[in-house]
């Protein structure tokens, strides 16, 4: 999304979010939660799956196509092991409903999996794993989605990429924190390389002929390559089996009931009680000495959530973030459509 970048104020950002989806139909708590999501993985400061994607989910919910307060039902329950129907309803909710549960699973067995179906995109990883780092627990959480990757080599699409995070509390306000999907590139980083006018390494995808490019806008109409190849390919089998089935839900290309859609998003959240087997306390410093041990043996090194603590720190420090121009164009007619006063 090009074009020039105006500053905003976060308390700005947050209030027309969270009015947004109220307008949407989405109860208080809901619209709590959301806007929490959105702010969170904002605060990443890479420009896709977070506030950019705000005007797809009002579209989205003013055209039915997805629940705005959805009933969350129970399907199964095996000691720290639970499954839910996710009613259709925005990922934004079901990720944090799920990671919340295995958290309280977690209190009880010591550690806890919590899996729904019939969801929706659930944006990015962060927010969900962040959450449940800053109460104490590793958090992990994995999603599932329709067939847009290859096999190695393969110009098939034949699974989906997998999107997982994970996040280990530390010592310090900088969690361990990892997000990111299983290809090379999610569609969000193939679109802005596009619009930049960016190549990319050819071994991240095939273009529709399954030819190897770096030409992103070739990639995205193609298909997608798995991390290290076998390695990649072999992990996502593993995030499909405990999100599409351990959930109940759809398996690759599966339709679903009813409807015959194909994709519905499955998701996981595991959580273990940190604290548990060392103790809090302990627990922190040991993760923070292995950081300290691996930043000691090369100067220097950026580990997983730096570079996204740093961002947030900034934005927060500044109380305002830069947006890009037509993002602020959109969520202004969604103002307008919607009677909330717009930025």
């Amino acid at each position: 999304m090009s074009g020039a970048a105006v500053r905003v104020a976060l308390p700005e950002l947050q209030r027309l979010t969270n009015e947004l989806l109220r307008a949407s139909g989405l109860q208080v708590d809901h619209a709590a939660i959301v806007t929490d999501v959105f702010m969170r993985a904002t605060y990443r400061g890479v420009s896709h799956h977070d506030i950019y994607e705000l005007p797809g989910r009002l579209a989205a919910l003013a055209a039915g196509k997805v629940n705005p307060n959805p009933n969350m039902t129970i399907i199964n329950k095996y000691a720290a092991l639970e499954n839910y129907e996710g009613d259709n309803g925005l990922g934004e909710l079901g990720g944090m409903f799920i990671m919340r549960r295995a958290e309280q699973l977690a209190d009880e067995h010591g550690i806890g999996l919590c899996a729904i179906r019939n969801s929706n995109h659930i944006l990015a990883s962060t927010p969900y794993v962040e959450t449940a780092a800053e109460r104490g627990y590793i958090g992990y959480i994995v999603t599932r989605g329709a067939p847009t990757m290859g096999a190695p080599g393969r110009k098939e699409k034949v699974i989906g990429t997998s999107p997982m995070g994970y996040a280990v509390p530390t010592e310090n306000d900088c969690h361990i924190m990892f997000d990111a999907c299983l290809a090379y590139a999610s569609n969000g980083v193939l679109a802005e390389k596009a619009e930049a006018g960016e190549s990319v390494p050819a071994h991240w995808g095939l273009d529709s002929e399954g030819r190897p490019t770096g030409d992103p806008a070739a990639i995205a109409k193609g298909t997608r390559q798995p991390i290290g190849a076998h390695k990649g390919f072999g992990l996502t089998i593993l995030g499909e089996i405990i999100t599409g089935i351990l959930a109940d839900g759809q398996i690759i290309d599966e339709p679903q009931d009813g409807t015959g859609l194909v994709g519905m998003p499955s998701h996981t959240a595991i959580c273990i009680k940190a604290d548990g087997l060392l103790g809090a306390r302990r627990f922190r410093r040991r993760t923070t000495e292995l950081a300290e041990r691996m930043e000691a043996r090369a100067s220097g090194l950026q580990l997983p959530g730096q570079r996204s603590a740093r961002s947030r720190n900034e934005m927060i420090g500044a109380g305002a973030i830069e947006l890009k121009e037509p993002l602020l164009a959109r969520l202004n007619e969604w103002s307008a459509k919607l009677g909330v006063q717009p930025l």
